[in-house]
């Protein structure tokens, strides 16, 4: 199955980037729904082959990556936190809770919060998955947000 990112997922984590947020890299572009959202926020850049990119710097990265083989979507993670000090990824939750060490890496680059959705965003998924809004060097208290309780305040609920 392909599970691309719901529009109002990725309007919501466009949210987390400024405006004038500089270069974006959205390293694993799928039907172009987080480019949409983001193309307000800077220069959205979108590459054929990620993994040839290891060596430029991005103001942000706005990602949604695979997570079959969820080794891959780590990966991209990875190579994404050497590029950029802002990160706003949508992964599992076993990225935070299936691994000290990658939870241990996640916190030493700084997490700011982690938004959790609901399992009916990606319907026919088994998956849970999560936003992580990363800045590598921060260290203060980590957020958790619920994006059903962020859409309800966004309603005046």
């Amino acid at each position: 199955m392909d599970f691309q990112t719901p529009p109002e997922i990725c309007d919501y984590m466009a949210t987390l980037i400024p405006s004038n947020a500089g270069k974006i890299l959205e390293p694993t572009m799928g039907s172009g729904n987080l480019v949409r959202a983001c193309r307000e926020k800077g220069e959205i850049i979108t590459p054929g082959d990620f993994f040839k990119m290891k060596q430029q710097r991005f103001d942000w990265i706005v990602m949604n990556p695979p997570f079959t083989p969820m080794a891959l979507g780590y990966k991209i993670l990875y190579e994404c936190m050497k590029m950029s000090n802002n990160i706003i990824a949508l992964m599992p939750w076993l990225v935070i809770i299936n691994g000290e060490k990658r939870t241990g890496d996640i916190l030493n680059f700084g997490l700011v919060s982690i938004t959790h959705l609901p399992r009916k965003i990606f319907g026919g998924s088994r998956v849970q998955t999560c936003i992580l809004e990363m800045r590598k060097g921060y260290f203060g208290k980590t957020e958790f947000k619920s994006y059903t309780k962020v859409q309800q305040n966004d309603n005046g609920n």
